[in-house]
């Protein structure tokens, strides 16, 4: 069984789930506070400290089963102890808006993952859906060297190309894409173009390839898992095996209706229902095993699953 760190988990984290993960080789999961009781892709301040304080309030009530990841050596800590460990993540700026020493607060708070934009524009860059693609603010800048500094990770994954490119190129650590798959095999907004892809390889950062089906295959077409594994495969030959990772993305035990927000774009995310081409732990397991047809060796197809996702978490927090 391959052990496995997804970078970006959507599932209801039960104490049944994070027992469900462990037993199936996961690890480590980081989460979105911003999605915990509701989806708010543009979290206002209040709206980020609220979250914040409901889910820590949740996980001390799971403490027998998961284990905060607040410095690197948590993650030793969590598997010794035979506990999930849950890294804390924003998928867009916390509501700081130019007060870029709040940022210091979250941190302190447990937050180690933040993306600088979610799909429109803020005050820092131009999410993936904005037509403009107009990059990084001044303050966005500034906002790449207060993250650099706290030692938190920085998510490009919806956010557009050429914001994600100024990223990389001021970026002074390793950059994440927790969650998106590649351009060239799925021209959805959300996926990563390759020169995206290659800033990544030169930056030193992972691509997360995800399940989420509109990002595997265009809305309208059904994918499988050979069709998660193509992703994996135009990774590995554009950027070498110890660029990519997993981000499932997996939504289990979650409601429709919080997936409503979405669902106004479909040309982005398509119907409801999605139908998972990799829809279980057990079907992930499968999935990992099932890299070795691509000519991946059991330590490369472990680098994937984990490894190289820890190897960026270890550069970064220290």
């Amino acid at each position: 069984m391959f052990k496995v760190f997804d970078l970006l988990n959507g599932a209801r984290m039960t104490r049944e789930y994070a027992q469900a993960s462990l037993a199936h080789g996961v690890e480590a999961v980081h989460i979105t506070l911003n999605n915990y009781r509701g989806i708010n892709p543009v979290p206002d301040l209040r709206h980020s400290l609220n979250e914040l304080a409901a889910y820590r309030k949740h996980l001390r009530t799971l403490s027998d089963v998961v284990h905060l990841v607040e410095t690197y050596d948590d993650f030793a800590r969590a598997a010794a102890a035979h506990k999930l460990g849950v890294v804390l993540g924003y998928q867009n700026v916390p509501g700081v808006e130019r007060d870029l020493g709040l940022m210091a607060l979250f941190h302190d708070l447990g937050v180690r993952v933040v993306q600088i934009a979610h799909n429109i524009r803020n005050l820092y860059g131009d999410g993936c859906a904005e037509p403009a693609d107009a990059g990084l603010s001044s303050l966005g800048r500034d906002m790449v060297a207060a993250l650099n500094e706290l030692n938190i990770v920085i998510d490009l994954s919806h956010v557009g190309d050429r914001s994600g490119l100024d990223v990389l190129a001021c970026s002074r650590q390793p950059v994440a894409v927790t969650h998106a798959n590649a351009y060239a095999l799925c021209p959805n907004a959300r996926n990563k173009s390759d020169a995206l892809i290659d800033g990544l390889k030169a930056n030193g950062g992972v691509l997360g390839i995800t399940y989420l089906p509109p990002l595997v295959l265009m809305p309208g077409q059904t994918p499988a898992a050979a069709d998660v594994v193509a992703h994996i495969a135009y990774a590995v030959r554009r950027v070498g095996v110890e660029h990519v990772g997993i981000g499932s993305d997996f939504i289990t035990g979650q409601p429709p209706e919080r997936y409503q927000e979405f669902m106004r774009k479909p040309e982005v995310y398509g119907t409801w229902p999605w139908r998972y081409p990799v829809d279980s732990l057990d079907a992930q397991q499968a999935l990992l095993a099932s890299l070795s047809g691509i000519g991946l060796s059991p330590a490369q197809i472990q680098g994937v699953a984990r490894d190289n996702f820890m190897r960026l978490f270890r550069t970064v927090m220290g």
